[in-house]
């Protein structure tokens, strides 16, 4: 069975069309201009942005300023305005500017005070991409209690919030990451009915490795794909997320979503 996007994508539009919030929102985007995946990254938020004609700044991290001009700059040009920090930024600004990120103009819940709502149990505040899995689980009834769920990768923007997900959604949840042997990950796969793939590396997993009986939830994306680095055949898989098609088409309208909830 194949997840998409697309009937869920209905229902968040809806959603954010009959806010009367919206025309409240204004955003502001960061990024390193020669980082390809941000540029991709940024392209989707700004098309979902441009769709409910809120406005929008974009500024780039400016390697020919000192790092206390860059700072300045994205003190300044941020305030009062919803920050899209898309990373990784160049000689790790991201430990300067993310502790500048208000808590209430920070719908991907990067900063300290979002990350401590979650842990403490509460989804509101689910960074995008995360809250876009936790609709899949929603709209197809995937059924986690007391299922084995692996997730692989623990960013604080992706494999962490959905660990936390899933142990909220009655889970038994292994958490692996690059600091786990191979050989540890692939045993963990054979024996693990849902797959969260939130690495961002491609064909990490042997194609061998998984079975009929698994449901398998790629948060990925590359020119090449997800991060299951295939497109399964008809029933090598019990369910899967395409990419495209999956989990990152809904992420920029969650962010939309997450930035409405914070009003």
């Amino acid at each position: 069975m194949i997840l998409f996007a697309s009937p869920i994508k209905e229902k968040i539009i809806e959603q954010i069309k009959s806010s009367n919030k919206l025309n409240k929102l204004s955003f502001f985007l960061y990024s390193n201009k020669d980082d390809i995946p941000s540029f991709y990254y940024l392209k989707g938020i700004k098309r979902a942005l441009d769709e409910f004609s809120i406005p929008y700044v974009e500024e780039f991290l400016d390697l020919t300023k000192s790092r206390d001009e860059n700072i300045q700059i994205f003190k300044n040009n941020s305030k009062d305005k919803m920050v899209i920090l898309a990373r990784p930024l160049k000689d790790n600004y991201e430990d300067d500017l993310i502790p500048l990120i208000d808590s209430n103009f920070d719908p991907d819940m990067m900063s300290n005070i979002n990350i401590g709502k979650l842990y403490s149990g509460d989804l509101n505040y689910l960074p995008a991409t995360a809250k876009s899995v936790k609709s899949f689980i929603d709209y197809y009834k995937l059924d986690l209690t007391n299922k084995r769920c692996l997730v692989i990768g623990r960013s604080n923007t992706v494999g962490l919030p959905v660990s936390m997900l899933v142990q909220k959604y009655n889970g038994l949840v292994k958490l692996v990451h690059s600091k786990i042997s191979i050989e540890n990950i692939n045993a963990e796969v054979k024996n693990s009915d849902y797959i969260f793939l939130c690495s961002g590396k491609s064909n990490l997993i042997d194609r061998k490795l998984f079975n009929s009986n698994q449901v398998v939830i790629d948060c990925g994306f590359s020119s090449n794909g997800g991060d299951l680095g295939f497109i399964p055949e008809e029933n090598e898989l019990k369910a899967y997320t395409p990419v495209p098609k999956g989990i990152g088409v809904l992420t920029s309208y969650q962010l939309i979503i997450n930035a409405l909830n914070l009003f």
